[in-house]
């Protein structure tokens, strides 16, 4: 038998969002947030999120995650695993003022798992996209999306930094393992090629690293970061939380990272990720399986025009 979602995915959307009765959408087409929102004028929110295969269940899932963006009031996602162009496409359209880029890597036989950016175009610039490390498969079987992102609020320019979308090796084992570290070697030594050559010094990388940072120092694939402290610093580091939805193996694998030159901007921000499958039913099988991580930097004066 198929499943629901497929046969019949309008019933499937409307039963979705009959199960909470903050889920809705007015007659007249006017929104009622689908959760309470997080983002406010008085900061900038950046958030990754790997969007599992999207769309998993077609406009059922390109709907909720409209209305999860609309709801939420973040302000920028890193996003992975877009696995429609078009549906993309069709969900940036339906957000009001929005824009969207794509990574431009397919895989030999044509298919592709993209990293890109969503972001309020109202008051967000982005520009110079390009992927980097097109030539490292072992790696970085996914290549990493690299924009220069620019931020005004009522003061005008407030926050400008190159920012790196990425999906690192996925599952265990060492063979994984180490190409995950040999990745974060090489992005760590790009990064600080890039400041020394002149490069705006404020970086700031998302997306779905695929490991743990609270992993012991003997094993842990991030160590060519978190040897500097005085350089970097994961925004999820501490975390107790997990990003990853799994009965087996639920897990903090999505983060988000800094150079020392945007502490300034995130001083007095926080981090979470919104476990938005306690909110709404059916999360998992037709949004995504991992929740979305989510910083907050703080003394902005964001005016929506």
């Amino acid at each position: 038998m198929k499943p629901i979602f497929k046969i019949f995915p309008l019933i499937s959307l409307i039963f979705l969002f009959s199960c909470n009765e903050r889920i809705t959408t007015d007659d007249d087409g006017g929104f009622t947030p689908v959760i309470t929102p997080v983002g406010d004028s008085t900061s900038f929110e950046m958030a990754t999120w790997n969007l599992a295969f999207f769309p998993q269940q077609g406009m059922a899932t390109i709907n909720a995650t409209k209305d999860i963006i609309r709801g939420l009031g973040v302000d920028m996602y890193g996003v992975e695993e877009i696995a429609d162009i078009d549906a993309f496409n069709q969900l940036v359209d339906s957000l009001d003022g929005w824009k969207g880029i794509l990574s431009d890597d397919t895989y030999s036989d044509g298919s592709y798992q993209k990293t890109g950016l969503l972001y309020n175009a109202r008051f967000i610039t982005v520009s110079g996209a390009h992927s980097i490390f097109t030539n490292d498969s072992y790696a970085f079987p996914r290549p990493p999306l690299q924009a220069y992102v620019e931020v005004k609020d009522a003061e005008g320019l407030k926050y400008n930094f190159n920012a790196i979308v990425l999906h690192l090796k996925a599952r265990g084992g060492a063979d994984n393992e180490a190409r995950r570290k040999a990745a974060c070697d090489k992005l760590e030594a790009y990064i600080r090629e890039q400041i020394a050559n002149g490069a705006d010094a404020d970086f700031v990388v998302l997306g779905d690293w695929n490991d743990q940072v609270s992993d012991p120092q003997d094993t842990n694939v991030f160590n060519a970061f978190l040897s500097k402290t005085d350089q970097y610093r994961f925004l999820t580091q501490g975390l107790t939380e997990s990003s990853y939805i799994s009965t087996t193996y639920a897990s903090l694998i999505d983060h988000i990272m800094i150079t020392s030159d945007s502490e300034g901007e995130y001083d007095g921000g926080v981090t979470e990720v919104r476990y938005l499958d306690n909110d709404i039913p059916n999360f998992r099988s037709v949004v995504s399986d991992h929740r979305p991580v989510i910083s907050y930097f703080r003394g902005f004066k964001i005016i929506l025009n």
